[in-house]
């Protein structure tokens, strides 16, 4: 279930890469550089410059820890709880 239509998009580097803890897709620990979402109003997550944040991938990511990467995520909530979810994960260049 979507909690309302939500977009949280930010740069940060790969911190962990582990299975999921209910067998399903992977966690990835992603530490936070900059938040780029548009509006506060639309970006449930909010994650602040330094955080880490943990988000849950259906797939196996194809990137290794230490990568910088621009990351679009999600909040998904319902009536037995809420998850921040990995839309897109996309590499950014050593200069970026």
């Amino acid at each position: 279930m979507l909690a309302k239509p939500n977009k949280t998009v930010l740069e940060g580097t790969v911190r962990a890469i582990v299975p999921a803890s209910d067998g399903q897709g992977h966690e990835i620990e992603i530490k936070v550089y900059r938040n780029l979402s548009a509006g506060r109003s639309d970006d449930f997550i909010q994650p602040a410059e330094g955080q880490s944040l943990i988000l849950f991938a259906a797939q196996t990511p194809d990137v290794t820890i230490g990568d910088r990467v621009r990351v679009q995520a999600r909040l998904l909530a319902g009536p037995f709880g809420q998850r921040t979810v990995l839309e897109q994960l996309d590499p950014l260049s050593d200069q970026a």
